[in-house]
């Protein structure tokens, strides 16, 4: 039999150690979520900051007006690749919030166009075999168009980064009986892992062979798109045979009559 007046002490510790444990957990998971943040926005940030320096000494220089226009074009180039990444951190508390969304019709067919503009030089240098079937049937969608550009400037830019030399990407969207669109982008890239499987659209998390290939990836992209994708009543989701076997990235919306 348990003496009475112990029962409430030893329960007492039991509680205070427990809560000690969920304390001491939680600190090391948010600092290590911290010394990956800090890592990956220090490395992110680093290397256009020090490609600009890099440039603006070579203009000082006395080099080719061509040259010259060239090394603009690049210091332009990275000044937007840093804006773009404090886009991406500044919106991460708006895209949770479904009162910053401000929904109208959109083609996203049109915003498809926009986006392959973006890596055009990229698939052109790549030698990447682009194909995009048609857009049969699909109505303008009532969404936000920049959270949705976002998303889809993020499942572009993967399969071209990640496809290798003279692969291939294939783009469609399908209908669905007039109640929501598949939007889906394949890829003969790097493929995915199970462990990738599980854990890509998860917050800073980027597998190593994709981190050597894009070393100014910040992991954040794709958990960003999911946030959007749900806010907007709709899924993604992905698929992969394997490593080296390619992926499938696609997204799923309402079609709202």
């Amino acid at each position: 039999m348990i003496y009475l007046p112990y029962v409430i002490p030893v329960l007492a510790l039991i509680g205070l150690a427990y809560i000690g444990i969920r304390y001491i957990n939680l600190f090391f998971k948010i600092n290590k979520l911290e010394n990956e943040f800090s890592s990956i926005v220090n490395h992110t940030f680093r290397t256009p900051l020090t490609r600009i320096l890099w440039l603006s000494k070579e203009l000082e220089e006395d080099i080719t007006t061509n040259k010259k226009l060239s090394d603009t074009q690049d210091i332009t180039n990275a000044a937007d690749r840093i804006l773009g990444i404090v886009d991406v951190i500044a919106d991460i508390k708006k895209i949770n919030d479904i009162s910053t969304y401000s929904f109208e019709a959109v083609s996203l067919r049109e915003i498809l166009e926009k986006s392959i503009e973006k890596y055009r030089y990229k698939i052109k240098e790549k030698n990447i075999k682009l194909n995009v079937s048609p857009f049969k049937d699909i109505p303008s969608l009532i969404i936000d168009k920049k959270k949705i550009s976002f998303v889809i400037d993020t499942l572009i830019e993967n399969a071209v980064f990640y496809t290798p030399q003279d692969g291939s990407i294939h783009v469609s969207c399908h209908n669905l009986k007039n109640k929501s669109i598949i939007f889906k982008v394949a890829d003969t890239g790097i493929g995915l892992s199970l462990i990738d499987k599980i854990r890509i659209f998860g917050r800073f998390y980027r597998n190593k062979r994709a981190s050597l290939i894009n070393t100014d990836g910040m992991g954040l992209c794709l958990y960003l798109s999911n946030i959007i994708i749900k806010r907007h009543k709709g899924s993604i989701y992905m698929n992969s045979k394997g490593i080296n076997k390619g992926s499938d990235f696609a997204f799923k919306l309402p079609i709202n009559k």
